[in-house]
């Protein structure tokens, strides 16, 4: 799994930059007032990436020039966010891993972007991608 996740993090580091596209209704909804994600409380996206900063339980691992990335120790949960001169920025996406009783990996993302829709759309788009990329990886 540690591996898997390594390359996760290496495929969203390395992932070239794509249109962005219409996410479906219903999908998301407008990110106003405080949000909880994978276990922190802000008041908005910039709230939550200074307590992933700060927070001795993550680590920040080597990134992209569009994000940063930090994960736990046990590299269960994976915290992104895009950096300052992004389009989407502030925006911030926590994926948790996990595996069930017979031992299926499973992973749960939430986002958080407070940049324009369409760009939001992209960047939640993208990261979709992404978790189908690991997920197809994952089953071979």
């Amino acid at each position: 799994m540690r591996r898997s996740l390594v390359i996760g993090a290496i495929m969203l580091a390395t992932y070239a930059n794509s249109h962005a596209q219409q996410v479906t209704e219903g999908i998301h909804r407008n990110g106003q007032g405080p949000s909880t994600m994978c276990g922190f409380h802000g008041a908005d996206a910039l709230d939550l990436i200074r307590q992933v900063k700060a927070s001795p339980a993550l680590r920040r691992v080597p990134a992209s020039s569009r994000f940063e990335l930090f994960v736990s120790a046990d590299e269960m949960t994976q915290w992104v966010f895009t950096r300052p001169g992004e389009q989407a920025y502030p925006a911030i996406t926590c994926r948790r891993l996990s595996r069930d009783s017979r031992g299926s990996g499973h992973q749960e993302r939430t986002m958080r972007c407070e940049a324009g829709r369409r760009v939001c759309d992209g960047l939640f788009a993208e990261f979709q991608r992404l978790d189908e990329q690991f997920r197809r990886s994952l089953s071979k």
